[in-house]
């Protein structure tokens, strides 16, 4: 909607209309177009997916589509997408250039081509009739058909009809050899021939005779024609044109006027040229237009069809809407405020000229400036006097006794600009402006403003209910005020929106609003139900509703009118419904401009007879509800395709998915003609989709990643006017799993996975088994290791040291025999020496057992010092080269595992002295960041192929021990050794990680 003006200056003084002014106005009065029926016409061409301009057939099959033929293809259409067949996409098309079509029995479609071939048709197969058919190929100069559906041609000058139970053509008997057939001129409907002073014609399976003028040669004739009436046309070589009228043919020069009847029983104006051109004109927006057509149909729902030659196809349907504009003598085009009087007048307020009387459908009186208007007409208003208060940016008047006055009792000062104008029960005039509301009450009078109760200041809608009650709305919300009690409501309320454009009370007494941009809102049971476009309003503008004798609410709107039914609003709200049918009126129904204008009061009117008028743009649009076509017949659903990864199907009844196919797109439509860009659809795939997804005009479903399994996609369609699908169409989805999610594959896997579980437990149960042995033959070796040390620790102890403390007593006790008998003091002192010799020797070996028990320099020098000291050690044992590089080591281990450390380097060292027969040998241990590493090599004969057990030195048992204690210090053991060359023993020792201790 335009924004208000500015406020102009006018002449407020009084004006006295005598009688000389009246006939002055009136005599300016423009007579308005008449409120007869218009049509509309929407048209189709090659921009819009037709396939080529001229239309030679149209045809509704009994399946509901419509099939037309072009000179580029025969195209099937859903009223919204044209699916085209030629000779490069079906086989069987000879050529592509059809030239008529007719439909056939069983809904089979017979064809004309330009190459002078039949084509048939057949369940979704086309074939061009050949020889083997009783006609000779490229023959055929006509078709036609009858009622019933069937088959004539003209094939080489005679009529052949098709048997369909012999599939092929037959001469018929009054075709003989004597006479020579000729296409009738209007394409599809028979042939015509001249037998002595007659002209036979054969259309719609009938053969006629008719005389011929006495006048008229043969040679003279041009053509003949047989129109949808029945009557026989003849045009003559001296453009001469006529019909048989009561068996006499009246031919005339120039054009001939003549008109049909459609199945409504409506009349149709035609032009027929001498030449057969035939012109059908129709009233649409006040002004005739004209189409050169070739044919013309009606389908099931009533819409005419034209196929024209160039210019494509039409589709005529009756105009919903007038509009009356300056054309018509309204006083200027962009209207906003619209009242109906008691009188039966309607009164225009337009900008920037002023306002307009509408009797009739008339204009009478149209009122500017210069008569005496305050400025831009924005508020109308009728008291119950019968006065007409006008509201506008510089003041208010009265138009009363064909007077303007100003009326008395205005406050001082200027008022704001009057948005609207209400007169309350007990007289007092209400005036609606940006800053509040002014109550006009004589001495009482005084203005209302937020401040006292109003949701805003702002109030531009004024109505009175049935109770008594007032309502006023405007940007900020919504005021009632009840005995003297506001009551305020705004979006935190529950509106809708805070701008309030309109405001009715319906015919249930129940309360409405429509909002500028946020939809309509119904105040039930003292909570608001908002709808708007998600809830299927045609748009979330709401400037004025108004209500028909039928229930059905019309809502304007900056897109256009829609009209919605009141029950299906009460079906969504009680939660029976997601969505309502709102239908769409614009252009195409006769507004010049489908923009609406509000804002202003009253915003539109219905009048005495139910016709509604709205301000537009341009124009006031009025609205004949009884005249609006409502398409009770519900919609037939058709899937129309499938495709897999971009790739079209041939089958839609049941369509496969195999592993790796992803995608899935399926296309569908509804067969109603009338308005199929307001066919809503909804769809589900059951076993997927737990509900119905509304996807509104789309007609395309999409799928994807579908999981395996059986599906039924399923598709409904509601129709502009509300009525819904009979029967669902339906298409079998299968989605293969891949070999990997079947039935026995699941069954390998899982005999796999046993095989896999019993393989691990047996060869876990021989690893146990395996470890057991290995433990059980480790402890025996421990055991026999123990029991071998204390046999070496008890013999040590009695053959030696037992001896030695045997000889130390004996000696003694030889000292301690009576004198006399211990001989000179030389033999006693010879005795002490050997005591204390032995002594020293038993102390000797008690060291030796002790080290070998635990050395002591392990815990006197520490575990560094004593690995070099074990070296020299065995170096000087073996009377051989050992050398040592020991980094400082004694903080890597923990005090009870460091003789773990000094066991395993001195087994080493027994292996290298004992069995490697090695001349040289060498010690080296490396402390890392996190571990550390001990290299024991030799240059000895290395190990044999197959390793033994080499056998334990002291305080060890050979290399099972050392494994042993490197496993107990988290250590990875390797030797390298190669015959002839010498051994190579590597230990790593991981740093940090706890080890287990183990003390031998």
């Amino acid at each position: 909607m335009s924004q208000l003006s500015h406020s102009r200056s006018f002449d407020h003084g009084h004006i006295r209309f005598n009688a000389l002014g009246l006939v002055v106005l009136f005599t300016l009065v423009i007579s308005a177009a008449s409120m007869k029926a218009q049509f509309r016409a929407t048209q189709w061409t090659t921009d819009t997916g037709l396939p080529q301009n001229s239309v030679r057939g149209i045809v509704q099959a009994p399946d509901g589509y419509l099939w037309v033929a072009t000179l580029n293809g025969v195209a099937k259409f859903d009223g919204i997408r044209f699916h085209v067949f030629d000779k490069s996409n079906s086989p069987g098309v000879s050529s592509s250039r059809f030239v008529s079509m007719v439909s056939g029995a069983g809904g089979d479609l017979w064809l004309a081509s330009e190459d002078n071939n039949v084509v048939h048709y057949h369940e979704g197969h086309f074939t061009t009739v050949g020889a083997g058919a009783g006609i000779r190929p490229h023959s055929v100069g006509a078709i036609t058909t009858d009622h019933h559906g069937e088959l004539w041609v003209e094939s080489d000058q005679h009529v052949f009809r098709w048997i369909s139970s012999r599939q092929r053509f037959e001469k018929e008997a009054f075709s003989t050899g004597d006479l020579k057939f000729f296409p009738l001129w209007w394409v599809g409907t028979g042939f015509w021939a001249v037998r002595g002073s007659d002209l036979l014609t054969f259309s719609r399976g009938q053969l006629q005779s008719h005389a011929l003028p006495k006048t008229l040669r043969v040679d003279q004739i041009r053509g003949a024609a047989v129109g949808g009436d029945g009557a026989v046309w003849v045009g003559t070589q001296d453009m001469r044109i006529g019909r048989y009228q009561d068996g006499q043919l009246k031919l005339q020069s120039g054009t001939v006027h003549t008109a049909f009847q459609d199945p409504a029983k409506r009349d149709w104006k035609v032009d027929i040229s001498p030449t057969f051109e035939r012109t059908l004109s129709f009233p649409s927006g006040g002004v005739d237009h004209d189409i050169h057509y070739n044919i013309v149909i009606h389908d099931n729902e009533g819409n005419m069809w034209v196929g024209s030659e160039n210019e494509g196809l039409f589709r005529i349907q009756r105009q919903s809407i007038h509009t009356i504009s300056s054309v018509q003598g309204l006083a200027s085009d962009n209207v906003y405020p619209v009242l109906y009087s008691r009188m039966g007048d309607m009164w225009i307020g337009s900008w920037p000229a002023g306002l307009s009387r509408i009797h009739d459908g008339q204009v009478i009186t149209a009122l500017t400036k210069k008569d005496g208007l305050p400025g831009l007409v924005t508020a109308l208003a009728e008291d119950n006097q019968g006065k007409l208060w006008i509201g506008s940016h510089s003041g208010v008047k009265v138009l009363s006794q064909r007077k303007l006055e100003v009326p008395s009792g205005l406050p001082k000062e200027k008022l704001p600009t009057i948005l609207a104008i209400h007169q309350t029960s007990d007289g007092a005039m209400l005036f609606g402006t940006p800053n509040g509301l002014y109550v006009l009450d004589g001495s009482n009078s005084h203005w209302l403003t937020a401040k006292d109760g109003l949701a805003s200041d702002d109030a531009r809608v004024i109505i009175q209910d049935h109770r008594g009650d007032t309502w006023i709305g405007g940007y900020g919300g919504l005021t009632r005020l009840h005995n003297g009690q506001f009551t305020r409501w705004t979006e935190a309320d529950g509106l809708p929106s805070n701008n309030v454009r309109s405001i009715l009370e319906d015919n249930f007494g129940e309360i409405w609003i429509g909002t500028y941009d946020g939809g309509i809102g119904w105040l039930r049971n003292g909570k608001w139900v908002v709808f708007n476009k998600n809830n299927g309003l045609h748009d979330n503008g709401a400037f004025q509703i108004l209500e028909d004798n039928e229930e059905h609410f019309w809502i304007s709107s900056n897109s256009g009118i829609y009209r919605v039914r009141r029950s299906e609003l009460q079906d969504v709200a009680d939660g029976r419904e997601s969505r309502v049918t709102s239908v769409a009126f614009g252009l195409a129904d006769g507004m010049l401009s489908a923009e609406c204008n509000g804002g202003v009061w009253p915003a539109g009117a219905k009048d005495a007879r139910g016709l509604l008028w709205f301000p537009t743009q341009k124009g006031v649009a009025v609205v004949d509800p009884a005249s609006v076509v409502t398409v009770v017949k519900p919609p037939r659903v058709e899937i129309e395709s499938a495709s897999i990864e971009d790739k079209a199907q041939a089958d839609v009844d049941h369509i496969v998915l195999h592993p790796r196919q992803m995608d899935l797109e399926i296309e569908y439509t509804a067969l109603s003609y009338t308005r199929p860009e307001q066919i809503s659809f909804r769809y589900k795939l059951d076993g997927l989709d737990k509900t119905w997804q509304d996807v509104g005009p789309r007609r395309t479903a999409y799928y994807s990643h579908l999981p395996p399994g059986d599906y039924v996609f399923r598709v409904a369609a509601r129709n502009g006017d509300g009525v819904s699908s009979v029967y669902d169409s339906t298409m079998l989805v299968t989605v293969i799993p891949p070999f990997y999610r079947r039935w026995w594959f699941a069954v390998l896997i899982f005999l796999a996975v046993l095989s896999l579980i019993w393989g691990l437990l047996h060869y876990r149960i021989g690893q146990l088994k395996k470890e057991r042995v290995a433990q059980q033959a480790f402890s025996r070796e421990l055991i026999a290791s123990q029991e071998g040390e204390r046999r070496r620790i008890a013999a040590e102890l009695h053959d030696s040291l037992g001896q030695r403390l045997i000889i130390i007593n004996n000696l003694a006790l030889f000292l301690l025999r009576p004198k006399g008998k211990v001989g000179s003091e030389e033999e006693r002192l010879e005795t002490i020496e050997e005591i204390r010799t032995e002594a020293s020797q038993a102390i000797e070996e008690t060291r030796a057992i002790s080290y070998a028990l635990r050395p002591f320099q392990l815990d006197r020098l520490g575990l560094t010092k004593a690995i070099q000291a074990l070296t020299k050690t065995a170096a000087h044992a073996a009377q051989m080269e050992i050398t040592a590089e020991v980094d400082d080591i004694d903080e890597a281990f923990d005090e009870e595992l460091r003789i773990n450390f000094y066991r395993i380097v001195q087994e080493a060292l027994n292996n290298v002295v004992k069995h490697s027969g090695a001349t040289q040998g060498k010690v080296v241990v490396r402390r890392m960041k996190s571990s550390v590493v001990l290299t024991v090599s030799d240059n000895g004969k290395g190990l044999p192929s197959e390793p033994r057990n080499i056998n334990a030195g002291p305080g060890g048992f050979g290399m099972t021990g050392m494994r042993e204690r490197a496993t107990l210090l988290k250590g990875t053991m390797q030797i390298k050794s190669d015959p002839g060359v010498g051994t190579i023993l590597t230990i790593e020792f991981p740093v940090g990680v706890r080890q287990l201790s183990w003390v031998t």
